[in-house]
């Protein structure tokens, strides 16, 4: 079986990491925890932020020194064997498939309220991923130039909308009061949401020309997404009221309205496609690798792992996770599947993922200060969110180790083929 073509450079690989974090969480949770909290709103986004730091090392140390199309189901068979492996990656493709498809129809339902377009509510989710399976089929590099042309409109649009709330409506500063610890812990379990994603760019690492650009690619990621996650809060404090009732379900328009008067509209709409398909792009991007990686390793069907031979690009992979994609896009849009139920299955696992990716951190990085000193601040941060998540989320590690107990299982029964090909990403 073969690799992937390394296509990926440094300034490539920063935007197609921040079009994986800058999704829905972007569109909604600003204002929700704006709504909730009022002016004390940065506290839980400022604990999330330097809290996921550890994290978010842990992933850029594994995947400069084991890079693989396979993320952190390479990286935990590793350090824990192959029953825990697959049990991650099979966890990873869940998660994506039901995150993604929860995305698209996210910005439907957008699209279709900003446009005034019922239709376009299911119309734009498959229209969507649709068109992020033909450019994943064009290549990592078409792809992620694709994606950084819209994102760098995303970010002149967030960034223009923000800054004409503050110099028209002046500048309101941060409340430092302490919100109740129930309230707290509710908002700061959500915006984690808003910071999940860098798992999801470890599946492209094997695409990369230098492995040892990953941990400058997060840090740059990480400065530009909490500097735009800055900017939104700090707008929506200047000319929104936290109890407007749109915070809710529309805060980035009733921000865009409040600073652009009849051009919010439109920019709203502007943004959100550029949001919505940047994030679809990369996502389906990252799923066919990991599909593609799983195949490899023996853990999918083995024609999932092939190849096109002038570019070594996994277009059976890309096509196989299009359609499967579309096809939720369908159920969920109209109503067969709980579109809830795929945004807590995603974010949920998208934790747990985080919480496997720093346990093999903490195997394969070895004695030392550094190690200790991050796997302890990781181990803090795993607990306390998952503790303060409650059900959902102890569900999502409840099914890990449900998924981790049967592949043990399967794996100690005595073989009755011929055994699997070894895993090429070793």
């Amino acid at each position: 079986m073969s690799g992937l073509q390394k296509s990926l450079g440094g300034t490539v690989g920063t935007f197609l990491a921040l079009s994986t974090i800058l999704g829905s969480g972007m569109m909604i949770l600003p204002g929700t925890s704006y709504q909730e909290l009022g002016r004390s709103a940065w506290l839980p986004w400022a604990v999330a932020a330097v809290s996921v730091i550890p994290l978010l090392y842990c992933y850029a140390w594994l995947g400069r020194r084991h890079p693989s199309a396979s993320g952190v189901a390479h990286y935990s068979e590793v350090a824990f064997g192959r029953p825990v492996g697959r049990s991650s990656g099979l966890l990873a493709t869940l998660a994506l498939v039901a995150g993604i498809p929860a995305t698209a129809i996210t910005g439907g339902r957008y699209v279709a309220q900003f446009a005034g377009v019922p239709s376009l509510a299911w119309l734009f989710p498959i229209a969507v991923l649709a068109a992020a399976t033909l450019i994943g089929c064009l290549g990592a590099n078409v792809s992620g130039k694709v994606q950084v042309a819209l994102v760098l409109g995303l970010f002149a649009l967030v960034t223009c909308t923000a800054l004409v709330a503050l110099g028209t409506h002046g500048v309101e500063a941060p409340s430092a009061d302490l919100p109740r610890l129930g309230e707290f812990g509710s908002v700061l379990t959500a915006v984690y949401v808003a910071f999940t994603g860098w798992e999801t760019v470890a599946f492209t690492f094997e695409e990369h020309k230098r492995p040892d650009a990953i941990p400058r690619i997060f840090a740059a990621s990480y400065v530009i997404v909490v500097a735009l996650y800055g900017l939104v809060l700090l707008g929506l404090f200047s000319a929104v009221s936290p109890g407007d009732e749109a915070l809710d379900d529309a805060p980035l328009l009733r921000l865009a309205e409040r600073s652009l008067g009849d051009l919010g509209r439109p920019v709203t709409l502007a943004l959100v496609v550029a949001a919505i398909a940047a994030n679809v792009c990369a996502s389906v991007l990252a799923l066919s690798r990991l599909v593609f990686g799983m195949a490899r390793s023996g853990y999918l069907p083995k024609p999932l792992a092939q190849v096109r031979h002038r570019d070594s690009n996994p277009v059976t992979s890309v096509l196989v996770v299009g359609a499967v994609l579309v096809l939720i896009a369908v159920l969920g849009s109209t109503g067969v599947m709980s579109f809830e139920l795929l945004f807590v299955l995603s974010g949920g696992i998208y934790f747990v993922l985080y919480g496997l990716g720093a346990a093999s951190y903490a195997k394969l990085a070895g004695p030392g200060a550094t190690p200790r000193v991050v796997t302890v601040l990781c181990a803090v941060t795993v607990v306390a969110v998952t503790v303060l998540a409650g059900p959902p989320m102890w569900a999502c590690w409840a099914l890990f180790a449900a998924v981790w107990l049967a592949t043990a299982t399967l794996a100690r029964r005595p073989p009755t083929r011929e055994p699997e090909y070894e895993s090429a990403d070793r």
